[in-house]
């Protein structure tokens, strides 16, 4: 492909401006349209892009504006229609986590965009982080050994006001999910990517400090297995203090640690990488090689201090768009978020079982972890 890579994008919220400020810096990339289900919201954002044309239907904008790709930033509920809409145009979809709500979604849209050749990607930007990059790649370059175990952490804080913000916060309704597929979805498919594919799950959730508020989990644990062997464990939640907060407190302080991962090998080494506080750029807080001490200071002087927002978006758009041109695979794909997404949707399956759910699922037990969730609509 040589003409300019063609981009809309759905959706004009925080994440859908970050993503058209993303495509319309690319070279290479017209960023040729813009939607959203305000007309008015539409055309305020194409005036600010040259070319760009005000769609506030994802149909018009796919029949009219000849497009390559399409970034995907609604609300959680709305991700399945538009991208099953691009896939089936025969145009590439890049969505905001989580892919879909619903597992039954998810796998339809995967196997459409495969089906079709179409390619798919779900937006995971903290892949791009180098602190990240480093892990996996000592991790697949086997020189931890073999992957044994992992902890997955997500201590995050959230407060009555970031809830209030949108009516679909914090809803089955709405959201599809609290802490886990909210948030820690980020560091899930951070380890799925660490340690392969997961094989089984088993989890309990709970609504311990916002239940006055919200309907969805606030706190959860999990143990997860993978095809390799691995052993890891998630906690999740959103209790602490002064994270990410509309309004933090005047008189608390920072008490919301971040996130953390880290994996454990047979060789005797660990590595590890710690957002703290979140949406700071994750450094490596563990690497455990002979010779290689120093290292995590430097890393540390060079990337802590950070934000990592828009910047890994952005290099997360560029790569989709770099695939898109090169007609392959991205690097996070459809059926990445497919994986982080039966996770999730794992917990909530076994604790209504009170027993371990196999991974990948089977179309019956999509079906009723989709019922736990969607049927609370």
């Amino acid at each position: 492909m040589t003409d300019p890579v063609r981009v809309g994008v759905v959706g004009l919220g925080r994440f859908g401006t970050i993503h058209a400020e993303a495509a319309a810096s690319l070279g290479g990339v017209q960023l040729a349209a813009v939607c959203s289900r305000s007309l008015a919201r539409a055309e305020e954002a194409a005036e600010r892009y040259p070319g760009a044309t005000a769609y506030d239907s994802v149909d018009r904008m796919l029949e009219r504006a000849d497009l390559d790709a399409v970034l995907i930033a609604t609300p959680h509920k709305q991700h399945f229609e538009p991208a099953m809409r691009a896939v089936s145009a025969g145009v590439a979809a890049l969505v905001e986590k989580p892919l879909t709500t619903s597992l039954a979604e998810a796998d339809e849209l995967v196997v459409a965009a495969e089906e079709a050749g179409v390619a798919l990607g779900t937006v995971f930007q903290r892949r791009f982080v180098p602190a990240a990059q480093r892990m996996h790649g000592a991790i697949a370059a086997g020189r931890i050994g073999r992957a044994v175990a992992a902890e997955c952490l997500a201590h995050l804080g959230r407060d009555r006001q970031y809830y209030a913000q949108d009516d679909w916060r914090g809803t089955w309704r709405g959201e599809g999910g609290g802490v886990l597929l909210t948030m820690a979805i980020h560091y899930i498919d951070l380890m799925n990517w660490m340690l392969g594919a997961p094989t089984s799950v088993y989890g309990r959730w709970a609504t311990l400090k916002h239940a006055d508020y919200i309907d969805v989990e606030d706190v959860a644990g999990a143990v997860v297995t993978y095809e390799g062997g691995a052993i890891a464990t998630v906690q999740a939640t959103t209790a602490f203090e002064n994270g990410f907060a509309s309004e933090p407190s005047t008189t608390v302080g920072y008490r919301a640690p971040g996130f953390r991962l880290a994996v454990h090998g047979t060789a005797g080494h660990s590595v590890g990488i710690a957002e703290s506080p979140e949406l700071a750029q994750a450094t490596n807080d563990l690497w455990t090689f002979d010779g290689e001490e120093e290292r995590m200071a430097v890393w540390r002087r060079e990337e802590s201090g950070r934000t990592s927002v828009p910047e890994f978006h952005g290099r997360q758009i560029a790569e989709f768009l770099d695939a898109v041109r090169g007609r392959r695979a991205p690097a996070v794909t459809g059926r990445d978020g497919l994986m982080a997404l039966e996770v999730i949707k794992g917990v909530y399956l076994a604790q209504e079982r009170r027993a371990g759910v196999p991974l990948p699922m089977s179309e019956d037990d999509r079906r009723a972890a989709d019922r736990l969730t969607e049927g609370a609509a």
